[in-house]
């Protein structure tokens, strides 16, 4: 079985604006079975005579496969798309165009009415933290809809249109999940790149105070990590380690990462994920097992920091130097986030999602993701969760109120 449609030469697609975009996938309704039923298994979809669709155009597709550990245990899937031709999508607000070659479409079937991550990546995005397009769309397979879909930008596509030659997803135990080397601008090896990374969690155990910040920095943008971390606590984000990508830019010869964001369909927790798992907590600096919140919070105190399941997270909340340059630069982000802004943020979300929720046959796909939802229900969880964040912001305003930035 192969590919169909696929070409040697890179063109652009032009589409009409259209801000109902609907995806397709063509396949025999063996293979559609096969999709909905398979579970914990990431694999590429290849079919003789199988077509990608956007609208009522065929697109040349390189690749479609199955994505995301979460995902792959539901009927819907997340899926991550290569195309041979760069495809021009609308935004969400109808004026803006993203031109991607790569995408992925991500179910969010742990996501409560679909709307975690799209707050996440909002407050993200105001903050100059998630470079990435997205924007709610509608997938089918073979006429039949598979419900509400969050189409993001690829990072590995980002990463290479802004120069950087090396892209890595963050592992637990400070390790690699995903790496992506395309060398093209700088005569920097792989295994350099790695390593920066790596020197990242070695300076941890021997350097403190100002000396491990100027080492940390040196090799990671910190001031974008406090703020990505201070948004964490703000959403209380429950998974963390492994939800961020981070790629290279080279100053002076050295590498300087960057962080993308990634995953937000974990938010408004009670606990970290840490909580009462007996893996996955950073072990360099000890070994670390909460069985509950409280010894966290025993530990690190009423820190204004959500998780410590990283390393790098544990040590900005356990060094005085690291934990006031932290403090200070959320001080200054939180002053300017204004309880507008969220009211504005939640009308932006409520129009986005209002088509989808206003079609019966989409919603009722939420019967197959953990939580069924409805019209009401999403409503409801609407302003639930923006009084949440109204009140949070509220009150890590008076918190911080006395720190100068």
């Amino acid at each position: 079985m192969t590919l169909v449609g696929i070409s040697s030469c890179y063109k652009e697609v032009e589409l009409p604006p259209n801000p109902d975009v609907v995806f397709e996938l063509s396949v025999t309704p063996e293979l559609q079975e096969f999709i909905y039923n398979s579970r914990d298994t990431s694999y590429s979809i290849k079919e003789a005579g199988m077509e990608f669709l956007m609208g009522n155009k065929v697109l040349d597709l390189k690749e479609i496969k199955t994505r995301g550990k979460s995902a792959l245990r539901f009927q819907r899937k997340s899926f991550a798309v290569v195309l041979n031709e760069t495809l021009a999508i609308e935004g969400r607000s109808g004026f803006d165009m993203a031109y991607l070659k790569r995408f992925k479409l991500i179910s969010m079937a742990m996501d409560k009415t679909y709307i975690e991550n799209r707050i996440g990546y909002g407050i993200l995005e105001e903050q100059g933290i998630m470079p990435l397009f997205y924007r709610f769309v509608e997938l089918k397979i073979n006429g039949s809809t598979q419900g509400i879909y969050l189409l993001v930008e690829d990072p590995e596509q980002y990463y290479l249109e802004i120069g950087s030659e090396f892209i890595l997803r963050r592992g637990y135990y400070n390790s690699f999940d995903d790496i992506e080397y395309s060398p093209s601008y700088h005569s920097i090896p792989r295994e350099s790149y790695e390593t920066r990374f790596q020197e990242i969690y070695s300076s941890l155990t021997v350097l403190r105070g100002e000396a491990l910040y100027n080492a940390l920095n040196e090799r990671l943008n910190m001031e974008q990590y406090f703020r990505k971390m201070g948004i964490d606590y703000l959403l209380q984000n429950g998974d963390y380690t492994d939800e961020v990508y981070l790629y290279a830019l080279v100053r002076q010869n050295e590498p300087r990462f960057s962080i993308i964001p990634w995953d937000y369909d974990d938010l408004f927790r009670s606990y970290p994920h840490e909580v009462g798992i007996n893996w996955g907590t950073g072990h360099l600096l000890g070994d670390r097992h909460y069985e509950t919140h409280q010894d966290i919070l025993d530990e690190i105190g009423y820190k204004m920091i959500f998780s410590i399941e990283d390393d790098l997270d544990y040590s900005i909340a356990m060094d005085p130097y690291l934990y006031d340059r932290y403090e200070s630069t959320i001080a200054g982000m939180i002053e300017k986030m204004d309880l507008g802004d969220i009211d504005a943020l939640f009308e932006q979300i409520k129009g986005e999602l209002l088509p989808f929720y206003n079609n019966e046959e989409i919603v009722a796909q939420s019967r197959f993701d953990q939580h069924e939802t409805s019209f009401i229900i999403w409503e409801e969880n609407l302003e639930d969760k923006k009084a949440f964040v109204k009140d949070r912001l509220a009150s890590m305003k008076e918190q911080l109120k006395e720190v100068v930035p």
